[in-house]
């Protein structure tokens, strides 16, 4: 019951996280040979580097589901495989409309975090030959670096949350980051694997916390339209109406002067009455 279950899970975790995966990357990827040019881009160096920390994300968790180091976990093997090879295509799309100075940001940090996963894979694999230390390496820096992106977005949440930025938060996103927490986070804790329950909690916080931002923005802006609508209103229906089409009558001199205000009729009645004198 329990392997069926941590299939399930996995197959679920798997679909909804690629999907995930498959619209953040593809999505810049097409901005980006739409605009062809670094400087009108709408994607960022920002939005790049977080690509780039995608690519050594799922690096690190393909490294840690291998059968030398946890048996059994196919399903990570094979979504992060998947997002991997999604956030490379987007980095070398970035990379070729890029300006020099991005391009060398760019070398720099994928040279540094593959130095740093080659380092890990000899200390794991070469230096330490029981599979409880292995697993407890590469566990802790997939954790840890997962959590850590996870922080980010609840930073990025913060910016937009103070800016009222509906292009930062939206709806199918932040459904798809809840959706794709939860079920890691049963996969995690059918298979008893806590390296993968934690960074996937706080998943489920983000997913959440974004959920509740994008409520609230959207009851602000709400509520925003809905005083300007009443502002406006009684302003237009209170509006004199001076001229009448040619169908149609106007009102009579009377109805006109009395919607005037008062010291527009005061004035008008002080000069006829001077006229007549």
């Amino acid at each position: 019951m329990d392997l069926s279950l941590h299939s399930i899970l996995g197959i679920s975790g798997n679909i909804v996280t690629v999907i995930f995966f498959m619209v953040a990357t593809l999505n810049s990827t097409w901005m980006i040979w739409k605009h062809k040019d670094s400087k009108m881009n709408p994607v960022s160096s920002w939005m790049n580097q977080l690509f780039v920390f995608m690519l050594f994300n799922c690096m690190l968790w393909v490294f840690y589901g291998l059968p030398i180091n946890r048996p059994h976990n196919f399903w990570v093997i094979l979504t992060n495989a998947i997002g991997s090879s999604l956030a490379l295509t987007a980095i070398a799309s970035f990379y070729c409309h890029a300006s020099r100075m991005q391009k060398l940001i760019i070398e720099w940090e994928l040279e540094a975090f593959l130095s740093l996963f080659v380092i890990m894979i000899l200390l794991t694999v070469m230096v330490n030959t029981e599979a409880l230390i292995r697993i407890l390496i590469a566990g802790s820096l997939a954790a840890g670096f997962s959590s850590f992106m996870h922080l980010v977005l609840l930073v990025d949440m913060g910016i937009a949350w103070k800016k009222n930025d509906m292009q930062r938060l939206q709806l199918v996103p932040s459904i798809a980051a809840f959706s794709k927490g939860a079920l890691w986070l049963g996969y995690g804790w059918v298979g008893r694997d806590l390296f993968i329950i934690i960074p996937n909690a706080l998943a489920v916080v983000t997913g959440i916390t974004q959920l509740l931002c994008w409520l609230s923005i959207q009851c602000l802006f709400n509520k925003a339209e809905l005083e300007i609508a009443e502002n406006c209103t009684p302003a237009i229906m209170e509006r004199p109406t001076r001229m009448a089409s040619a169908s149609q009558p106007g009102p009579s001199m009377p109805d006109v002067v009395q919607k005037e205000p008062a010291f527009i009729t005061l004035w008008i009645d002080r000069s006829l009455s001077n006229e007549f004198k």
